[in-house]
């Protein structure tokens, strides 16, 4: 827990502790007071029928409303009785309530639910008997006018103090503004607190002619009106729950067709779960409460970037910097995703907030230079937790930024590319909204043809060269052509990689390189051959399909020039001298079966990559053929292990 966490634990303790302290004396006087007023009988009875509305209160789903009419009786023995009975009755009615939910069972809840209540119903009754004449109860009145001005004041001190010491409390919880959670949770229930005062206020008309014999008729009413509340309630429940239903289902609809989308880009799909996860931390975290704007923000967070199926692979997915035509043709993708998504007719505002995701605090942004508070709030939040996110990711071209080199990097653009509220509040909050667990999407299989076809279109079927390429290439290409041709059964991917690296070896002087195979049966990737000067550092290497580069280059088929070494084997490569990495995957008929990894400690030339990338159609084809029948039997091995796991399953 952080030291501003502390700091606001403290102040709600303490404002809770002076609360209860405050409650406690109200509480101890009326106590003391309780034996002097008159007519026992009458408040007592009052005060039960207060106890058995409040225990079956009535939540209304969707809402912070609760529907009971004790605050009907607690006014009416407040101004036929006085503050007494009134503020016992409802420190009895907190306490109750306390006992009955188990929400609010924690020691400062319960005294919180005990205290506040009472504070401001013995405010509002004491307000109550001092506007009456002589201060004399109602019951003593010959004219009902007489209680309205007494009633109004009772019903505002006691609906102000106990909404706003409560909204004080919340806000302290949250880290909020008391006066903003006030107006959006508490200020409708003024609605509840003025039926409430103007059924006590007949029912004080009625018991003042008829007398106290009119409870038995109110007691038959209330448990009809309770009957009646419930069936309103429950059929309530039935739409809320229909509505439920649909959204999780309207969600998972967007959250597929999000991972498609994701399938194109170089981007996995538990990075948008994860920025979604983030954004909606971040939205609470900042006070928005409404349904509709938190909705528009988690289907916002996972199609922001539908518009990114306009944009070449190519540029989508280029490691190094954009030309300024590239990036006129990205831009472009925000508009494309915005009119995409305006063509579904969405219950909530999505389109805005796509439209102007890539909008900038200062107006410098794009498509249109919005600025400031004109910017959608779900926009910029969706613009700091997507850039927090992919900072504090590996990517290709570069490995995960620390936390702190995240943030530092995201501070100097406070208030000119990103709002200043909300980076401050993502900096207080990061941690605690960070996903605990973020897996890759379930999806990944169902979405595999569509990156074999990207990668297809940036990869297609390699042809044999019908003569050498230009100096300084793979001069020895003819030679394995030959191999090709005769390469048997007993060969391995060791030999063809030892052959191959004969040959392009002697242009990457320094250098030092591993073949990583592709394992169908773990979906990994693992060291078949290693050669140069640092071999210790590469033997029995092994990552999953996905994980650091050549994990990432064999998932994607997408080959990385001049990323950082440390992205596959950690700190020792610096250690070790290599700083630059060469990763080129090995296709065969839209199927990557192999990475051929070079690590060195200088940059690689325009004229290393074009060789190894030349070379790399030819080795994978000599793969293909070794690799083949090893993938039939891997193929063999996984469903006769599947199918010994469905047996025992059934027995």
């Amino acid at each position: 827990m952080t030291a501003a966490h502390v700091a606001s634990a403290n102040r709600l303790y303490t404002y809770v502790g002076a609360v209860g302290a405050l409650g406690a004396v109200v509480l101890g006087q009326s106590l003391r007071a309780l034996p002097s007023t008159p007519e026992p009988i009458a408040w007592t009875g009052l005060s039960l029928l207060v106890l058995l509305a409040g225990a079956f209160g009535l939540k209304v789903p969707g809402s912070s409303i609760r529907l009971s009419v004790s605050d009907t009786f607690l006014m009416t023995i407040a101004m036929l009785f006085g503050p007494a009975p009134a503020t016992i009755a409802i420190g009895l009615d907190g306490l109750l309530i306390s006992l009955v939910n188990p929400n609010v069972r924690a020691p400062r809840r319960v005294v919180f639910n005990l205290t506040a209540p009472a504070l401001g119903l013995w405010a509002g009754s004491m307000a109550f008997t001092l506007l009456m004449p002589g201060g004399s109860p109602a019951s003593a009145v010959t004219s009902p006018l007489t209680l309205v001005l007494p009633l109004a004041c009772l019903v505002s001190v006691y609906f102000l103090i106990n909404s706003g010491s409560t909204a004080i409390a919340v806000a302290l919880e949250r880290g909020q503004s008391a006066f903003d959670t006030w107006r959006r949770h508490f200020a409708a229930l003024a609605l509840n607190y003025v039926a409430a005062a103007c059924a006590a206020f007949f029912l004080v008309v009625i018991i003042h002619r008829v007398g106290f014999i009119v409870l038995a008729a109110v007691i038959p009413l209330v448990i009809a009106l309770q009957v009646a509340m419930r069936s309103w309630v429950g059929r309530l429940e039935d739409a809320e729950r229909h509505v439920t239903t649909v959204d999780r289902l309207y969600l998972s609809t967007i959250s597929a067709l999000s991972t498609a989308i994701e399938a194109k880009d170089g981007v996995t799909s538990s990075h948008i779960h994860r920025v979604q996860h983030y954004a909606m931390g971040l939205a609470q975290a900042l006070g928005v409460s409404d349904p509709m704007e938190l909705k528009a923000l988690e289907a916002a967070a996972l199609l922001h970037d539908t518009g990114k199926l306009a944009v070449p692979e190519r540029i989508l997915n280029k490691p190094g910097r954009l030309t300024p035509a590239e990036f006129e043709t990205m831009k472009r993708h925000v508009d494309v995703g915005a009119d995409i998504l305006s063509t579904i007719e969405f219950p909530y505002p999505v389109v805005p907030i796509v439209r102007a995701h890539h909008e900038n605090w200062d107006g410098s942004g794009y498509p249109r230079g919005t600025s400031g508070e004109d910017i959608p709030l779900g926009a910029r939040i969706l613009t700091v937790v997507d850039c927090y996110d992919a900072l504090t990711s590996d990517r290709p071209y570069r490995p995960a930024l620390s936390d702190e080199e995240a943030m530092r990097i995201i501070m100097s653009m406070r208030g000119t590319k990103y709002d200043p509220r909300v980076v401050d509040v993502f900096a207080r909050v990061r941690m605690e909204i960070a996903p605990s667990a973020c897996v890759e999407h379930s999806l990944r299989d169902a979405v595999q043809p569509i990156r074999s076809a990207a990668q297809a279109e940036q990869q297609p079927e390699a042809s044999v060269p019908a003569a050498p390429p230009a100096a300084g290439g793979f001069d020895g290409m003819l030679e394995l052509v030959s191999l090709a041709r005769v390469v048997g059964g007993r060969a391995t991917a060791a030999d063809v990689a030892a052959l191959a690296w004969s040959h392009i070896g002697p242009s990457m002087p320094g250098a030092s390189c591993a073949l990583f195979m592709v394992d169908p049966t773990d979906d990994a990737v693992v060291v078949a051959f290693v050669a140069g000067e640092t071999v210790s550092l590469l033997q029995g290497v092994r990552m999953s399909l996905g994980e650091r580069l050549s994990g990432w280059v064999a998932d994607h088929g997408q080959a990385i020039a001049n990323s950082d070494a440390k992205l596959d084997l950690g700190e020792e490569a610096s250690v070790a001298g290599l700083h630059r990495s060469l990763a080129v995957p090995l296709s065969h008929k839209g199927r990557v079966i192999g990475v051929w990894t070079c690590y060195q400690a200088d940059t690689f030339s325009d004229a290393q990559s074009a060789s190894l990338e030349r070379a790399a159609p030819l080795v994978a084809q000599m793969l293909a053929s070794l690799v083949a029948p090893a993938a039939v039997a891997a193929d063999a091995a996984v469903t006769a292990r599947k199918s010994s796991l469905r047996v025992v399953a059934r027995q």
